[in-house]
């Protein structure tokens, strides 16, 4: 064997490296989530979430939900995962995003008159956390490295229930940081708009929670780390930027976009803290 050949065989080895352990360039483990486990911590925090609170199904509301969020979801980086979309039978005005695909809005959400834009604005806002894997990051984050790798290699039933533990507790209890709203905000206005709807449906529903709630008692669903004022003007900055524009436009965030939303994450950062639930 030649010299040279010996080298390119080196290379390809150590070019697989990152792929076989999962190397994804989010947290300090090395240990990455694979989508067949995400769908499966998703799939059973969905259960435990719909447990819970209760799911409303079979009217005409929860068809129109569904079919809202599945056009938005053709539309996604990630088409092919099993996505559902469901109301929780509660009367606080919420959304939920789970890891691989569950997103729910609430019973309090639907009955605050929402417009079909509207609506699409919030689904796609949690369509882009599942996208871009927020509450996979948040899992990585919060777990030790032995039980994160019990869980990517399958070795224990306990590390399956603290990945789907922390995954209920990022989507209801947490706030998300400014880098993961901003991200959804941006990428979630370009799927809704190229699901054939208005650009500023996301807009319009902060507004009118403004409106009913007033800046200082915002919402659970809007108490996140960029205040409301922030996350309404440069949502308005990326309508501004899509309305009107052939459809589809891309979904991915512009390379101009991405450093602004990192520098303005880096500012005052903040990051939720993730507490392990007890089993």
């Amino acid at each position: 064997m030649s010299r040279l050949w010996k080298w390119c065989m080196l290379l390809a080895i150590m070019a697989g490296v990152p792929l076989l352990l999962g190397i994804d360039g989010c947290g300090a483990s090395p240990l990455g989530i694979d989508e067949q486990t995400e769908i499966q911590i998703g799939q059973q925090a969905a259960a435990d979430i719909e447990q819970q609170y209760g799911v409303i199904t079979g009217t005409a509301q929860a068809q129109r939900v569904n079919r809202i969020g599945q056009a938005i979801a053709a539309r996604s980086e990630r088409p092919g995962l099993p996505w559902s979309f469901r109301i929780l039978n509660v009367s606080d005005v919420n959304a939920v995003s789970l890891p691989g695909g569950p997103i729910y809005v609430t019973r309090g959400l639907l009955e605050a008159g929402v417009s079909d834009a509207e609506l699409a604005g919030v689904l796609a806002h949690e369509v882009a956390h599942v996208n871009q894997r927020h509450s996979v990051a948040a899992i990585r984050r919060a777990m030790t490295y032995d039980l994160l790798s019990d869980l990517v290699f399958g070795r224990s039933s306990a590390a399956l229930q603290t990945a789907v533990n922390v995954a209920v507790q990022y989507a209801v209890q947490l706030p998300r940081s400014r880098e993961a709203e901003y991200e959804s905000d941006s990428i979630g206005i370009r799927l809704a708009y190229n699901a054939g709807y208005p650009a500023g449906g996301l807009v319009t529903f902060f507004q009118r929670l403004q409106q009913i709630s007033g800046p200082q008692t915002a919402p659970s669903w809007m108490r996140t780390h960029p205040t409301t004022a922030d996350r309404i003007a440069r949502a308005q900055q990326i309508v501004a930027q899509v309305q009107g524009q052939p459809r589809p436009v891309p979904v991915a965030l512009l390379q101009r976009e991405v450093k602004e939303i990192k520098a303005v994450a880096t500012e005052k950062s903040y990051e939720p803290q993730v507490r392990l639930l007890p089993e």
